[in-house]
């Protein structure tokens, strides 16, 4: 597992993925692709957004966007992981080791019905290597990290 920022070098790998995931949860967002196929992106990785791509081996299988609103102030903007390698805690590994990247508070939401991906967020933070971390539920699926 190897956790990489995203520069112009692997722009294109993420992008491929971020389609994956607006395809996933289309379902909710009530997206429709375009006439060429794409799903519009709801985040572009330009500074102060961040974007990291996860591989295992050769093989890249997962993205997230982070939004970075001070030194040590982020906010998950998008977090994938590709269903190919779910199920076998690389998630869970992935957003642990983005957290010891970027040391600090964390805000962490989640779209309404995505009921999957708030009990992965909940089991994250759980298992967090840090446990003295301060949660706090600020909306219904909105956590703080501290």
């Amino acid at each position: 597992m190897n956790i990489t920022e995203v520069s112009s070098d692997n722009l294109s790998v993420y992008l491929n993925l971020a389609q994956c995931y607006e395809a996933e949860f289309s379902v909710l967002t009530k997206k429709k692709p375009d006439e060429n196929g794409l799903f519009m992106l709801d985040t572009e990785i330009v500074s102060p957004t961040r974007g990291y791509i996860l591989y295992v081996g050769n093989a890249p299988a997962g993205i997230a966007a982070i939004g970075c609103k001070g030194d040590s102030e982020y906010e998950v903007y998008e977090f994938y992981v590709v269903p190919y390698f779910r199920n076998n805690k690389l998630g869970v590994k992935f957003a642990h080791g983005i957290w010891q990247m970027l040391p600090g508070e964390w805000v962490v939401k989640q779209i309404q019905g995505a009921n999957h991906a708030i009990n992965f967020w909940r089991y994250c933070i759980n298992w967090s290597p840090s446990h003295n971390q301060k949660t706090q539920q600020i909306q219904p699926n909105t956590v703080v990290i501290s």
